[in-house]
């Protein structure tokens, strides 16, 4: 069953400042599903979890008038969400982040200090993959970055893993935004719905990533 926004805001949110946050269901609690049916709700909504927040992907106004807007679905632990449109698959974006903190390591020290090669050498890429080091959110995270084309189902995929380390560097821990694009097989919506478009609009979602203290 699906929910309007106003009514999980009602249910589950609260405000803080300028921002409206929506609060999610943890514990035993079942998954918490929306719909957004217009520009201004999308707009100014901030999802807000224990673990990291962030601002929805930047819309237009044809997202409510071609695509029936958005949808978005909080897994129960709290720590994984997928927006997408109500009407077609063609974007797909997954914000989630594992249960554990991570001791920083080899690994984690690669990712901070940009060794691209290092983290080359330790992922299994695909031929035409591309893997890059990038600083985005609040707080300017270290974020490893992958392009990648799945040549069975047609489906091109950017990958931001965001790293954030405490002040003795001996932790870690993570927040992952990816985004999926699958082509529109009409040529009218191929034209206005594109990879590149996908991402623009993931950039406010990278800009206002704000992962959270607590070690």
């Amino acid at each position: 069953m699906k929910y309007s926004l106003i009514v999980v805001m009602l249910l589950l949110s609260g405000c803080a400042s300028s921002d409206v946050n929506i609060l999610l269901n943890t514990g035993k609690k079942p998954p918490t599903f929306f719909t957004i049916t217009d520009k201004k709700t999308m707009d100014d909504f901030v999802f807000d979890t224990q673990k990291f927040s962030f601002k929805f992907p930047s819309s237009k106004p044809s997202d409510f008038k071609n695509m029936g807007g958005w949808e978005g679905e909080s897994m129960r632990d709290g720590k994984t969400i997928a927006l997408g449109f109500t009407n077609s698959i063609v974007y797909h974006i997954v914000v989630s982040t594992p249960s554990k903190v991570y001791n920083y390591t080899e690994r984690e020290r690669a990712i901070e200090y940009k060794d691209t090669q290092h983290m080359k050498n330790r992922m299994r890429l695909d031929k035409g993959d591309t893997l890059s080091i990038s600083n985005y959110g609040k707080e300017s995270y270290s974020c490893v970055v992958v392009d990648t084309y799945n040549q069975k189902y047609k489906k091109s995929e950017k990958i931001f893993d965001c790293y954030k380390f405490n002040s003795t560097r001996t932790k870690a821990k993570s927040v992952t935004i990816s985004l999926t694009y699958n082509k529109p097989k009409t040529q009218t919506l191929a034209k206005q719905y594109t990879y590149t478009d996908l991402k623009i609009r993931a950039k406010r979602m990278l800009d206002s990533l704000f992962i959270k203290d607590g070690w």
